[in-house]
């Protein structure tokens, strides 16, 4: 623990990756991190989930951190919420799943339609938030109010690693979930992975929302631009489409790998940095679609509910994965969220 307190500068940019905190905001993972999405949490993509279900593929993406704390609790009228699939490996959209949601009434419910863009017949559903609704041709969507599956041990790091004066460290004995009880607005998409695939099982696949002057936020893997994208690079980061990333962004992350696995002076060389960036960009999470892995487990095979992608991104961004290095941290001890998931859908325990 001296080690670790010794370099907390190397903790405070790794656990960027896991929380974004200011003077107004705190967030997870993904949450608020770049300044165009900071003034309004609806279109502030937190996490996103790709998983199989069966014959099914499950898509959930989080807005709104906090929600009806930090945030509302509604998604922004009109604006597109988008599930993006490249199933021909090219890192290009060939299915594209668009929500939109009109006005909240009184009780704050809004009137919910999903669009399969490009189909013949482009509209799949229609209903209200807070239901689960009929997909047509085959499965359910659901958007409103649930518990935030994201866990962390918030307390910890701000006293251990931020100097904030408690006496808490990570894995003293006392974790905590700092994430207990919060709730996020989440869309949840389950359909046929037939649907998805084309001539491979494996098929790519992100988020993003947007306005009429183009992409707000998109997000694949966890925190990505959180931690490896300088704050001057981040609104064009989340503005570059994935087949653009390991053009635009590949220096930079490698240079961020080599800057922070080596603060600990067992840093990564520059072809392990160099190969790691490889498997981060593009910035998708890859999901073979007849496998039950996940992203801790596959590796990098989509994200499920219940996976501690903490620990495991601790573990690279420290230094881990390097011949010669160690990971300075490995864990926050809190594995697992503070509610059950549900076995069926929507999957995401109920809001508090």
């Amino acid at each position: 623990m001296k080690k670790i307190r010794n370099i907390a500068v190397l903790l405070l940019v790794a656990a960027a990756m896991i929380v974004g905190l200011s003077a107004s905001t705190i967030g997870a993972a993904d949450h608020l991190d770049a300044p165009l999405i900071q003034d309004d949490g609806r279109t502030d993509i937190n996490d996103i989930y790709a998983f199989t279900n069966g014959d099914n593929t499950v898509l959930a993406m989080t807005v709104n951190p906090l929600a009806g704390v930090l945030n509302g609790t509604a998604l922004r009228p009109n604006s597109p919420y988008e599930f993006l699939v490249d199933n021909d490996g090219d890192y290009v959209e060939d299915i594209v799943y668009r929500v939109q949601a009109g006005q909240p009434d009184a009780n704050g419910i809004q009137s919910i339609t999903l669009y399969d863009v490009g189909a013949l017949v482009p509209r799949i559903a229609r209903g209200s938030s807070e239901a689960n609704l009929s997909v047509w041709g085959g499965g359910s969507l659901f958007v409103g109010l649930r518990d935030d599956p994201f866990f962390f041990d918030l307390v910890a790091f701000q006293d251990q690693v931020l100097g904030a004066g408690g006496s808490r460290t990570f894995c003293d004995g006392n974790e905590n979930d700092f994430f207990a009880g919060a709730n996020v607005t989440a869309i949840v998409l389950e359909v046929p992975s037939s649907n998805l695939t084309a001539d491979s099982d494996v098929v790519n696949i992100w988020a993003r929302t947007a306005d009429r002057e183009g992409t707000i936020d998109r997000m694949g893997k966890p925190a990505l631009n959180t931690v490896l994208v300088s704050s001057g690079n981040k609104d064009a980061y989340n503005a570059t489409a994935p087949a653009d990333d390991v053009a635009a962004f590949s220096a930079e992350f490698q240079n961020s790998l080599l800057a922070l696995s080596g603060l600990d002076g067992s840093g990564y060389t520059a072809d392990e940095a160099e190969f790691i960036t490889s498997l981060l960009l593009p910035d998708v999470l890859t999901l073979d679609t007849t496998s039950d892995a996940g992203f801790t487990t596959g590796p990098l095979n989509g994200r499920q509910l219940a996976e501690d992608v903490i620990d495991f991104e601790l573990f690279v961004v420290t230094g881990g994965l390097g011949a010669n290095g160690s990971p300075v941290l490995t864990s926050d001890c809190v594995d697992a969220n503070d509610v059950p998931f549900l076995a069926t859908f929507p999957y995401l325990a109920p809001a508090n």
